[in-house]
């Protein structure tokens, strides 16, 4: 089942719903970037809990090239995120580092549990784009530039029409890397938000360190400011 996590918010402020229900584990993160593949339960693959993060580092058993992994446990009845993630190997016996955070926040970001990144996951030189349904965001045809500041990606739209829109970030130009309310995966779900007011900004963030992201729909500026004084002077 899809899960979107809606994101509205007014005046600035972010209210985020976030609800996996992972269990106690133990948790696995297999792929095809070791051997067996795709075997949630073989040891080589598995991870240790602290915290409320399940993490480990896995050895690849694969020479350099594009791969794909998850976390699941034993048996496949649980894994995350809801698609894939990508691995880029350079070389055999490379070590992937994967945590998956069990956790719950409460910061605006999501995903707000379940939170699932591997240290492989992203290819050098990367650029992101957020692409969706408003025609501001390119109707899901041509993405929007995002903008880096350290781990931060972002960009201000103004979305024209009042109503409820879909969107992702995805790498420039390419489908195969994206993400979307269950963090970075191979086909993300979207992100979901709604604007209030006519050529309302939106803006779009993405923190490619934790794999979490952030919609922060905000309120018309008015195009003329008056003070009280201003005001009254002209009653």
């Amino acid at each position: 089942m899809k899960k979107i996590a809606t994101i509205v918010s007014a005046l600035m402020l972010v209210s985020a719903v976030s609800a996996f229900a992972s269990g106690p584990g133990p948790y696995f993160a297999p792929g095809d970037y070791v051997t067996p593949n795709w075997t949630p339960g073989d040891p080589s693959c598995a991870l240790s809990l602290s915290a409320g993060v399940w993490s480990g580092s896995i050895a690849a058993s694969v020479g350099a090239g594009t791969y794909q992994g998850k976390v699941a446990v034993a048996g496949w009845s649980e894994s995350y995120p809801a698609s894939n993630q990508a691995i880029f190997i350079n070389g055999p016996g490379e070590f992937v580092g994967w945590t998956f955070d069990q956790n719950t926040y409460a910061d605006g970001w999501v995903p707000a549990t379940d939170i699932v990144l591997n240290d492989h996951g992203y290819p050098a030189g990367i650029t992101w784009e957020a692409i969706g349904a408003a025609p501001e965001t390119g109707a899901w045809g041509s993405g929007v530039a995002m903008t880096q500041s350290g781990s931060i990606w972002s960009v201000t739209v103004n979305i024209a029409s009042v109503g409820s829109y879909d969107v992702k970030w995805r790498k420039t130009g390419d489908w195969s890397l994206n993400v979307g309310s269950d963090g970075v995966g191979t086909n993300a779900n979207n992100f979901n938000y709604t604007t209030t007011v006519p050529n309302q900004p939106v803006t779009f963030e993405f923190n490619s360190a934790t794999g979490r992201s952030r919609i922060t729909v905000g309120s018309v500026t008015p195009s003329t400011t008056r003070s009280w004084g201003a005001v009254k002077s002209a009653r």
